[in-house]
C-alpha cells in the first residue's frame, strides 16, 4: 500500500518549538473513508497517519520499532501471540480514557470478516478466530490462529479505536483530529488537545494549530500554488518534473538521498555557510511555524526540491522527489 510523506527532517533537531500556525498541502483525491480500519487509498492514509494513535511505530529512517501507546511488547508461541504493556493516563481526543479494552475492541473489529478491512488482511495467517485477553487496564495479549510474519511491525498501521466513546472512530489518539471535510475542496485537521506526547521541554505536542489538506488533482496547479507561497510543501512530484526543475533552477534543487519509506521526508537546511550544514529529524507532531521561517509559514520562502524513495510493502524502492518551502537565509544551528 502506498504511504505518504509526512515526517520532515530539518536542521537542528533540538530547535525549541514555537506553538501556533498552520500547515497547508494537497491531497490528490478525496479520502474514501475516515474509518482507519478501512483505509486503502493514499488520501485516507494521510488522514489516518495524522490522526491515528498506534501501539508501535516503525521509525521510517532506521526501520527500528518504537513504543507509542504500548511501552513494551513480547511475541511468543512462535509468532502466534503478542502481549502489550500499555501507557497509563492517556485519553482519546474527546477525553474518553484509553485502556486495553480499546485495543481488544479494535482487534476484534479489525479481524471481523464482515468489515473487509484491508489492514486486517495483513494479519490473516490462517482460518480461525483471534483471541484477545485483557489481563489489566494496561495489559493485553492477542493470539492468532497461526504465526504472523512481522507481527509487531504490522501494528504500525493499526489506529486504535475507542470502545466507549459516542464519537466512535472520530475519537482519536493521534496529534490531530478531523475538524471539517468539504468534499472536493479540503480536509481540515486541528490540534488534538488531549494528545499525550510532549517535547524535550515538556511542552504539549503538536505545535501546529491546524493542517489544511486541499484536494487538488491537477499537479500543475499545485506547483503554481506552491511557488506563490500558498502551499508549504508538496508530497511528491514525478521524476520528469524533478528533472525539469533541476535544469531550470539548479541552485534550488537538492538531492537529499533515499529514505526507507515515504513517510519520511528528508530536508537539508540552506545555511549561510554551506560548510556548516546540519541535518536532524523532527517528527511531524513537532513541526512549528519556526520551521518555515516565521509565525505563519507564508511569503519570503525559497523553493527547495528534494528527492526521496518510497518503500512499498514489497522490498524494492521507488524514488519520488519532494518539494518543500523554506526561508532562503535561514541561520545555522549547532547540533
Amino acid at each position: 500500500m502506498k504511504r505518504v510523506l509526512l515526517i520532515i527532517a530539518i536542521t537542528a533537531a533540538s530547535l525549541f518549538g514555537q506553538s501556533g500556525g498552520e500547515l497547508r498541502f494537497c491531497l490528490r483525491s478525496d479520502p474514501k473513508t475516515f474509518n482507519p480500519l478501512l483505509v486503502e487509498d493514499e488520501a485516507s492514509e494521510t488522514v489516518r497517519y495524522l490522526t491515528g494513535g498506534v501501539l508501535i511505530r516503525v521509525n521510517r529512517l532506521t526501520q527500528e520499532l518504537q513504543p507509542e501507546l504500548a511501552t513494551s511488547w513480547k511475541i511468543s508461541r512462535q509468532g502466534r501471540a503478542i502481549a502489550f504493556q500499555l501507557r497509563r493516563g492517556i485519553a482519546f481526543s474527546d477525553g474518553t480514557p484509553f485502556s486495553a479494552d480499546d485495543v481488544a475492541y479494535t482487534v476484534r473489529a479489525l479481524m471481523d470478516p464482515a468489515l473487509h478491512s484491508p489492514t486486517g488482511d495483513s494479519f490473516r495467517s490462517a482460518p480461525g478466530n483471534v483471541e484477545t485477553t485483557v489481563q489489566a487496564p494496561d495489559r493485553i495479549t492477542i493470539v492468532f490462529p497461526a504465526p504472523v510474519a512481522g507481527l509487531d511491525r504490522l501494528f504500525d498501521q493499526v489506529a486504535i479505536l475507542s470502545s466507549r466513546s459516542p464519537k466512535k472512530e472520530a475519537a482519536v489518539l493521534g496529534p490531530f483530529v478531523l475538524a471539517h471535510y468539504t468534499p472536493g475542496t479540503e480536509v481540515v485537521l486541528e490540534r488534538n488537545l488531549h494528545y499525550w506526547k510532549t517535547d524535550a521541554h515538556g511542552r504539549r505536542l503538536p505545535y501546529l494549530d491546524a493542517i489544511h489538506l486541499d484536494i487538488q488533482q491537477n499537479r500543475d496547479i499545485e506547483l503554481a500554488r506552491f511557488t506563490r507561497g500558498e502551499l508549504q510543501l508538496i508530497n511528491a512530484i514525478d521524476a520528469e518534473m524533478f528533472s525539469r526543475l533541476a535544469k531550470q533552477e539548479p541552485a534550488l534543487v537538492h538531492d537529499a538521498g533515499p529514505s526507507l519509506e515515504s513517510e519520511m521526508m528528508v530536508q537539508s537546511e540552506p545555511c549561510r555557510s554551506p560548510a556548516r550544514l546540519r541535518k536532524g529529524l523532527v517528527p511531524f507532531q513537532e513541526l512549528s511555524p519556526r520551521h518555515f521561517g516565521g509565525h505563519q509559514p507564508r511569503g519570503h520562502l525559497s523553493r527547495r526540491v528534494l528527492r526521496s524513495c518510497a518503500a512499498r510493502s514489497r522490498p524494492d524502492l521507488s524514488c519520488q522527489p519532494l518539494l518543500v518551502r523554506r526561508r532562503a537565509e535561514a541561520p545555522c544551528f549547532r547540533s
